[in-house]
């Protein structure tokens, strides 16, 4: 699906890619060298917040070029809340955490298109011109319940009786359902938009398990990475 412009996410990750090479050169006594980098992080976070936030909606815009903002409602704003350097204030963290909830939950994971957007195809059938067409516009991807359970707590402070609904509201059906039906102990690249989410696609998709199981041991166990804090501890 074509996005042209300045995605949302790609910002997100070039703001963190930015803060890590800050970070690193701290580590190893590049003094100037982090400077530049913060610098450069600074005017990206800058940048980002005047360009990226839709007030109408108080949500991020999904692609921005030139004059062209689009809004969009789709999953991509998430990891924008989901890194560890942040660059939206705790408000608005929450209020696109809130949204995609609202909007695009779809049980086994995100759907990549609100349902009502005219663009939206809530199953995943057809030609292949017809399939590709849903692929980014309507289907559910279960990787993308990763980084949205990692914002769910995160804006909800790891709040012990948070982290347990996240598990049961957001995790449960996933892991009790879906990998004891297609794929034993596997879970499916994509599934339907539209209910009750047939899966489809790949019966057995690495990243649709990998950012589940990810959330569930970082995010609801609290096993966090143990180097973590070295890097993080230079966060904003």
């Amino acid at each position: 699906t074509p996005r042209e412009g300045r995605a949302v996410e790609i910002q997100a990750l070039w703001y963190n890619a930015l803060r890590i090479v800050e970070a690193l050169a701290h580590r190893f006594g590049e003094r100037d060298l982090a400077a530049d980098y913060s610098q450069l992080a600074r005017r990206a976070k800058n940048t980002f917040r005047k360009r990226f936030w839709n007030r109408e909606k108080s949500c991020l815009y999904d692609v921005v070029c030139e004059e062209n903002l689009d809004p969009s409602l789709r999953p991509n704003q998430i990891i924008a809340a989901y890194l560890d350097f942040r660059m939206l204030k705790p408000v608005e963290e929450r209020r696109v955490v809130e949204l995609i909830w609202d909007r695009l939950w779809g049980v086994y994971g995100v759907r990549t298109l609100d349902s009502a957007d005219p663009r939206y195809i809530g199953i995943y059938q057809g030609d292949c011109r017809r399939r590709n067409e849903a692929y980014h516009n309507g289907t559910v991807w279960a990787w993308l319940l990763g980084p949205f359970v990692t914002s769910f707590v995160r804006v909800n402070g790891y709040d012990p009786n948070k982290r347990r609904n996240a598990y049961d509201h957001f995790l449960r059906p996933l892991f009790e359902e879906e990998m004891s039906r297609r794929g034993l102990g596997s879970v499916s690249e994509i599934f339907d938009g539209d209910w009750p989410h047939g899966s489809r696609g790949c019966f057995s998709q690495a990243w649709s398990l990998a950012e589940p199981f990810r959330a569930y041991v970082e995010d609801i166990l609290l096993k966090r990475p143990p180097f973590e804090g070295n890097l993080t501890s230079r966060m904003e």
